[in-house]
């Protein structure tokens, strides 16, 4: 019974963090009856899914671009199979930065390649989307417990940007700071001032702010959200030369060494490694600081190329995957809950989810968006340090 009442209460403040309206059971038009929005309202919907799903299984594969780990596609791939005879195949393109150039230059031998796209929603909005290699998601809604309104936190489907490319699936707080427990105390960070503490020079890695990530964000959030541009700068230069971080673009080391204590602070280290020490029980923890946290989707979302090499097969894995059952496996293998209503946030660290009366500042296509110029200001602050 606790851990419902905790559930309910998780939905209730994503639903406030959205804008949204507190969270309620969905009604029979999210349970497969036509919603009144969206492609299942226009009542051909069983029709155009059995075709759909005839041309999809000729097609016999959806390929998918991703920076999900094997956690996440492995579940997912047995299943869809299972569930419609396709086969799923994900390439994993690693950091998200490097998704665009593989496309570019796929698209400049004149190759098509991927059918979906799942990487961090930076990338998406700041790299696919105005390079023009993202096309309209909404044609490929098919099942009413899809497009239901009813269905997402909020009561509208869950698109993140006004030309409806990107969808989003999983509400992640941004905890960006990280301590190994056995050389930091809980409680002694609890402001992002605190890293410019004496005790903790040359004690302190982070990812590189320069580039699309957790660190840009967390740049781009203390700079709009909590400070101001200038006092941002400040302090991340202190960071970097004051108090001499070392600075990686590799954001599973930011989570390694602090796991291990090379450094007793990590900065904006990988999501899916910091879970994956957390349920291993290294002696790792997050930091909650007082001025409040983003609630985002990181790479909790999905895009697609204008042009889908497997259009069918592409429509019938997105339309499973925004199920309850795909939702499910997704926010199992991610590690953070799904913003369908009827996927109760269960089994989670309770450090990835809300706390009682915390701030939370919600993403949205501007706030992505501002987030690019940040990482000049970030790059030529990092060159003049010399690092």
């Amino acid at each position: 019974m606790k851990t419902v009442r905790v559930s309910v209460l998780f939905l209730a403040i994503i639903g406030v963090t959205l804008g949204c309206t507190p969270a309620v059971v969905p009604s029979p038009a999210a349970q497969g009856k036509p919603a009144g929005e969206g492609p299942a309202a226009r009542g051909d919907w069983e029709q155009k899914w059995a075709s759909t799903l005839t041309e999809a299984r000729r097609e016999g594969k959806v390929i998918m671009y991703t920076g999900w780990g094997p956690s996440v596609t492995g579940p997912l791939r047995e299943a869809f199979g299972k569930k419609h005879g396709i086969e799923l195949e994900s390439a994993n393109v690693g950091s998200g930065s490097a998704l665009l150039p593989k496309v570019q230059a796929e698209n400049n031998a004149k190759l098509r390649v991927a059918d979906i796209f799942s990487v961090g929603t930076d990338t998406l909005m700041n790299g696919m989307k105005p390079a023009g290699l993202l096309g309209p998601a909404d044609p490929l809604l098919i099942l009413p417990e899809v497009t239901g309104p009813d269905v997402w936190t909020g009561g509208r489907f869950p698109f993140l940007d006004k030309d409806r490319t990107t969808v989003k699936m999983l509400a992640v707080i941004q905890r960006y700071i990280s301590y190994n427990t056995t050389l930091v105390k809980e409680g002694e960070i609890t402001s992002y001032k605190d890293l410019l503490k004496p005790q903790y020079k040359g004690k302190i890695s982070m990812s590189d702010p320069s580039v699309s990530g957790a660190a840009s964000s967390m740049f781009s959030h203390i700079a709009y959200d909590l400070w101001n541009l200038e006092e941002a700068s400040d302090w991340l230069r202190l960071l970097i030369k004051q108090q001499e971080v070392v600075v990686t673009r590799d954001d599973y080391l930011v989570v390694d060494w602090t796991a291990r204590g090379k450094y007793f602070i990590g900065i904006a280290g990988k999501r899916g490694a910091l879970i994956e020490y957390i349920n291993a029980g290294a002696p790792i923890s997050l930091a909650v600081q007082t001025e409040g946290h983003p609630m985002g989707t990181a790479a909790g979302a999905f895009a697609l190329p204008p042009v889908q090499p497997h259009p069918n097969a592409a429509a019938v894995f997105v339309n499973w995957l925004l199920t309850r059952e795909g939702q499910t496996l997704l926010s199992k293998g991610y590690g953070f809950p799904s913003i369908r209503r009827d996927v109760l946030p269960e089994g989670f660290h309770p450090l990835f989810l809300p706390l009682s009366g915390e701030k939370m500042f919600s993403e949205s296509e501007e706030s992505i968006m501002r987030k690019e110029p940040l990482q000049k200001i970030s790059r030529e602050i990092i060159e003049k340090a010399g690092r």
